[in-house]
């Protein structure tokens, strides 16, 4: 529902009293007497109602009002109830009016928002474009802000006037169409477009005339002067906009806060002159470059009653490109020059080539490239079309000089007029302990830019004896003594805490390295140790067929040193073997679980110890064990040789993949745990090795049958019972079924296959804990079985046509 004005509230509050009579049905109402704020919500919209009816004008309700004797206090309570009263009709009985709502008001109309758009591409190229249309920056006219000092009085605006100390007074004055407001007992005080600060103070002088305690250096009575309600405008802002229209905005609204609205210029308007017309006189000129870049305000004018805002076509655009902070396409005034337009694109980055810039024109039909130097940057205008391109500066240094290597400090260095070579390592902070004096390079580049190296004796330059003076760009190597040698380090191997590459020192011993490495390991051998080192100068100068000399010597297991400590000396490159001591072998364990009496790990204490030594070390075997069932796991450890023969045959079987191959895993070995009993240390009574898992179960009682039969079940083992039995117990052999590779899994992981004869098929025995299995028939591809025979009939058929021509 609209909003009412306050203008039309007080409006109401002088109907209610010059048209009592008719709102109460009573004669001769005295409205001195009216208990204003006893007045129900009924009795106020009777009054309102009645308002509406009769369209009393506002200075007709002051003059019944006045005239009948309605003092202000009484209007004033008037106001509020009908506020009141319009509240709980827009809102409802128990909501509070937004503070929009009562901001709106305050102003008496409702304003314009925010027009949307969908910008082209190019507008958001624009220099300025985001200015007014940006999600962080808000232009929106704010009406809860006090009016300035400065702010213009318009027509329509109020004027509240209080009076107090002495004398006590209220009075609420509209700026009338004369462009005064009237004071009661006083007169008329002109107002209109004078600014609101000069306005107090005129209106304070006038009313000196009615209130002597207002004057003198000691005054009793005292004025305040405020706006009560301002007016709100309309704007028309026309030409290249994004958004043109009629806009209504608040009396203090400035330029900026229109063109927000209307989203500013368009991809064709002007930013640099836009008009602000009022009385068909431009009344100011806004330039938003100015406060875009310098931050100036002074053409932001105050807007009033049906100003017209007119953006004209730019004037010229040049299009800003490459190292500058800013880029996009900015505008031009006439007669300005490219250190405008750089100013405008806040400068250059870092990395930007200053010296020159790159002006591309268009011409009547052509194209023209101006190179424009720095010298010209305030003398070049730029015209509409342009395009100012800022390119990066080049990699290269003027005066830098390099050393590296054996200094204290290395790096890069300015160089200096006249600076040498020496002057180079003094600043560098000297050369090091470790710097090799024979020889040092200086690379330089010549005038064709390929690259000449210079050598210098390092001993001699620090001597005085010798100098070179240095160039743009030139690189001083000086090497450490270690950098030209190689490495020279020593290796241990085998049965040490830590084996590896160590580094050689003079007078080594093989107990020093062996120690650096972490000492012996409990199986080392220390009694043999063997150094291979590698052939001497004289010896590699040869053609022969020795490739390395060995040593043995013995080394003390505590590394105690002693005073006949070794004679024997490391050489570089030199490696030592610890070898491991043929007796010893890592503890291994066996696990045997299942039907035994004491179930658990065994540790493995002979080379040659049997399945059936275990079982006797766990206490034998128990009354429910089924030796027949019994079964072993062995983990398999592949080597890295293995386990890569293995992957490279996924490469060839499309049935495989790499997942499928582990280096670590357990394999099902068969046992004859019966047979190893019976008879230990036969054929069947296998070598335990470490880490393996016996598994002796209990007697059992089912017989599974699974694969190509129709009802794959487990079912419980029937002495004397074959396998087709068993198989007419599971619904018998499926279509699929490829009846002569049916085989048996035995509990011991064993398995028996189908056999053949003369008399026919001979199936395994089945026994508890069985598993039969039917293999399903491959599947036959019966479209491309007919082809390959039609083409064999094919080639068939040619190769006797062809036959046959050969023998007429």
């Amino acid at each position: 529902m609209k909003n009412t004005y306050i203008i039309s509230l007080l409006l109401f509050v002088f109907a209610f009293f010059a048209l009592g009579r008719d709102c109460f049905s009573q004669k001769n109402i005295d409205p001195s007497s009216v208990n204003v704020s006893a007045l129900t919500d009924a009795q106020v919209k009777k009054i309102v109602d009645q308002m509406e009816k009769n369209g009393m004008s506002l200075e007709q309700a002051i003059s019944m009002a006045r005239m009948r004797g309605a003092s202000q206090s009484q209007i004033d309570q008037m106001v509020q109830k009908i506020k009141d009263y319009k509240r709980k009709k827009q809102f409802g009985e128990d909501e509070e009016m937004p503070v929009d709502s009562l901001s709106v008001d305050q102003f008496g109309d409702e304003f314009s928002e925010k027009k949307e758009f969908l910008p082209e591409e190019k507008n958001k190229k624009i220099f300025g474009f985001h200015f007014f249309n940006s999600e962080k920056l808000n232009f929106t006219p704010n009406i809860n802000v006090p009016v300035s000092d400065s702010y213009s009085l318009g027509i329509d605006d109020q004027l509240l006037i209080s009076i107090y100390g002495a004398s006590q007074k209220t009075y609420s004055l509209n700026v009338e169409k004369d462009g005064c407001i009237h004071i009661p007992d006083l007169g008329p005080v002109s107002v209109y477009g004078i600014p609101f600060e000069k306005v107090k103070e005129n209106i304070k002088q006038r009313l000196i005339a009615i209130y002597n305690g207002m004057q003198g250096e000691n005054p009793n009575t005292f004025a305040s002067v405020n706006i009560g309600r301002l007016k709100g405008i309309k704007v028309n802002v026309i030409g290249d906009v994004n958004v043109p229209g009629t806009y209504t905005v608040p009396a203090t609204s400035s330029v900026f806060n229109v063109l927000y609205l209307a989203g500013g210029p368009n991809k064709n308007g002007t930013f640099r002159n836009i008009q602000v017309i009022r009385n068909d006189k431009i009344v100011s000129v806004v330039d938003v470059y100015e406060y875009l870049i310098d931050g100036k305000t002074q053409s932001n004018i105050q807007l009033r009653n049906q100003d017209i805002i007119l953006i004209n076509p730019y004037l010229n655009r040049i299009a800003i490109e490459g190292e500058f902070k800013r880029s996009g396409l900015f505008e031009a005034k006439n007669n300005e020059t490219v250190e405008d337009l750089i100013r405008y694109a806040g400068g250059f980055k870092e990395k930007a080539y200053t010296n020159r810039l790159d002006l591309y024109r268009n011409n009547s039909r052509t194209k023209s490239f101006l190179s424009v130097s720095k010298k010209d940057y305030t003398k070049q205008l730029v015209a509409n079309g342009d395009s100012l391109v800022a390119g990066e500066i080049v990699d290269r240094f003027e005066n830098r000089v390099v050393i590296s290597g054996a200094v204290y400090r290395p790096g890069n260095y300015e160089l200096k007029e006249g600076m040498k070579l020496s002057d180079l390592i003094k600043d560098a902070e000297g050369i090091r302990d470790d710097a090799f004096m024979e020889r040092g390079v200086l690379t330089r580049k010549k005038d064709d830019l390929s690259l000449e190296s210079i050598s210098f004796s390092l001993k001699k330059v620090m001597l005085g004896q010798e100098d070179y003076t240095l160039k743009r760009e030139d690189q001083v190597q000086i090497s450490s003594i270690f950098d030209i040698k190689e490495a020279r380090t020593v290796e241990v191997l085998g049965e040490v805490q830590f084996p590896g590459t160590y580094a050689w020192a003079e007078n080594l011993k093989i107990a020093d390295l062996i120690f650096k490495a972490g000492g012996f390991k409990e199986s080392a051998e220390v009694a043999n140790v063997e150094v291979s080192r590698v052939l001497d100068y004289n010896e590699i100068s040869k053609l022969s067929k020795n490739l390395l000399h060995t040593y043995q010597a013995g080394v003390d297991r505590n590394l105690k040193v002693k005073a006949n400590d070794e004679n024997f000396m490391l050489m570089p490159f030199d490696k030592v073997y610890i070898r491991r001591s043929p007796g010893y072998r890592e503890q291994q364990t066996v696990t045997i679980q299942g039907e035994v009496k004491f179930a658990g790990a065994y540790g493995i204490t002979r080379k040659n110890e049997k399945l059936s030594d275990i079982v006797k070390r766990s206490g034998g075997l128990t009354p429910e064990a089924y030796l027949k069932g019994a079964s072993l796991r062995r983990r398999i450890k592949l080597s890295e040789a293995e386990y890569q023969a293995k992957l490279a045959l996924v490469s060839q079987d499309s049935t495989m993949s790499v997942d499928d191959i582990k280096r670590d895993f357990y394999q099902v070995v068969g046992i004859d745990l019966v047979a190893a009993m019976e008879n230990p240390g036969c054929n069947e009574d296998l070598q335990v090795m470490g880490d393996d898992q016996i598994v002796v179960p209990s007697k059992l009682e089912t017989v599974t049958v699974s694969g190509a039969v129709l009802n794959p079940v487990s079912l419980t083992y029937t002495k004397n019972m074959s396998l087709k039995q068993y198989i007419r117990m599971s619904g018998g052999f499926s279509n699929v079924a490829k009846r002569g590779n049916t085989y048996v899994v035995y509990a011991n992981g064993t398995s028996q296959a189908t056999r053949g004869g003369l008399f026919g098929r001979r199936y395994p025995k089945i026994e508890p804990g069985c598993q039969v299995v039917v293999p399903k028939k491959p599947q036959i591809d019966r479209a491309a079985m007919a082809s390959t025979w039609m083409a064999i009939a094919s080639t068939f058929a040619s190769l006797i046509t062809a036959i046959a021509i050969a023998t007429r």
